[in-house]
């Protein structure tokens, strides 16, 4: 039994994608079903893989195959990128038509099994040479079948507005990567004839490669998006507010030097957005939109929060989102999520500007805070 470099980096990665699945399926952080459909999709991909590369240790005709895992992993795929942008067809069940190759092709691999009868011999009246065309046909089909619902996905993936941007660019990378490798698939055969190059071999590994990357980022992004959701939900039913020290008692103790009354209406009317509209919870905010939004220009505003607040237009915002992510902290409803997700909700566009932001305000990092306030 020897194994290749190419064996080995097709093993790891059936190891770590197998423990996503696992993650998602026995860890308390992935409950919704839209996790269930990724899940279903990795799986497919890694029993595709294991029947394909290993082919020599997998029986013939065996357990394995009797699911045509193949058509399931793009309609799974398409399935977990409709439930995660919550487009409308995800609860249609006219979309289930889509489920029928899956299930056809998978009918045909149990009658084999347990009846010991070939339909695709059956079909082509037992002729060798017709068999292998209905087969390649079979291969054609499910690549443009795969293509066409990863291509639909990516474009329904890039449309919506429901996602947070870092949830958007990893489907989206995803689905890109998977149409490609498709693609490549379909001209392997071409290229290996005109270069003599066994493009297939590299394929499986680079969806080994494929399935590590997505095995480290999707445990990352799953988890970060349901925990902003959840938390979204916590903020809207008011739970941030349940306590005595407000967001606008911390801007107080924050903003000392500033007088509201005394100071140029348009600062107070900045100010009330940041209050009372919570303009810096959108991680998208510019300095144009909000100069916009008071009816003045770029350069008024930096000179008006120079002079009344000392201050600049991110260091102004950022003060915001910190104070919101403090408020978080202090609510023991929230100490089941993690500092990433509580500053992406505050604000935040990365870890990094959270950390360094929260540093610069409370002289200390976000950890270090949240551990003292729970010791105290």
């Amino acid at each position: 039994m020897n194994f290749t470099f190419f064996d080995i980096l097709i093993i790891l990665g059936l190891a770590l994608s197998f423990f996503l699945v696992v993650l998602i399926f026995f860890s308390k952080s992935f409950r919704k079903d839209v996790h269930y459909y990724f899940a279903t999709a990795i799986i497919s991909i890694n029993f595709f893989l294991i029947i394909t590369q290993f082919e020599s240790f997998v029986p013939s005709n065996g357990i394995l195959e009797l699911i045509s895992w193949e058509f399931l992993f793009p309609f799974a795929f398409m399935m977990f990128s409709l439930k995660a942008i919550r487009h409308p067809l995800n609860s249609n069940r006219k979309i289930w038509f889509l489920s029928i190759p899956f299930i056809l092709f998978s009918s045909f691999q149990c009658i084999d099994f347990f009846f010991d009868f070939d339909v695709y011999d059956w079909l082509v009246g037992y002729d060798e040479n017709k068999l292998i065309y209905i087969i390649e046909a079979k291969t054609i089909f499910f690549l443009l079948f795969s293509i066409a619902l990863i291509g639909f996905s990516y474009f329904k993936i890039k449309n919506a507005n429901t996602l947070y941007k870092a949830e958007r660019k990893w489907l989206k990378l995803n689905s890109l990567f998977l149409s490609f490798f498709l693609l490549i698939w379909i001209l392997s055969g071409v290229i290996d004839t005109i270069y003599d190059f066994p493009v297939w071999e590299y394929l499986l590994v680079v969806l080994a490669i494929f399935l590590m990357i997505i095995t480290f980022f999707g445990v990352h992004h799953l988890n970060i998006s349901e925990q902003r959701k959840q938390i979204s939900k916590l903020v809207v039913k008011g739970s941030i507010q349940n306590h005595k020290e407000t967001i606008a008692e911390l801007e107080l103790e924050n903003l000392t030097t500033l007088s509201l009354s005394k100071t140029n209406k348009k600062i107070e009317l900045l100010i009330s957005l940041m209050k009372q509209e919570n303009y810096y919870l959108d991680s998208n905010l510019t300095r144009t939109a909000v100069a916009k939004k008071l009816d003045i220009s770029e350069g008024y505003l930096s000179e008006l929060l120079k002079t009344n607040l000392h201050t600049n237009f991110n260091d102004f915002v950022n003060e915001y989102r910190v104070n919101h992510s403090i408020k978080m902290f202090q609510n023991k409803k929230f100490d089941i999520f993690t500092i990433e997700a509580i500053g992406f909700e505050a604000g935040f566009k990365s870890k990094s500007v959270f950390y360094n932001s929260f540093k610069k305000v409370k002289k200390k990092s976000p950890g270090i805070y949240r551990k003292e306030l729970k010791m105290s």
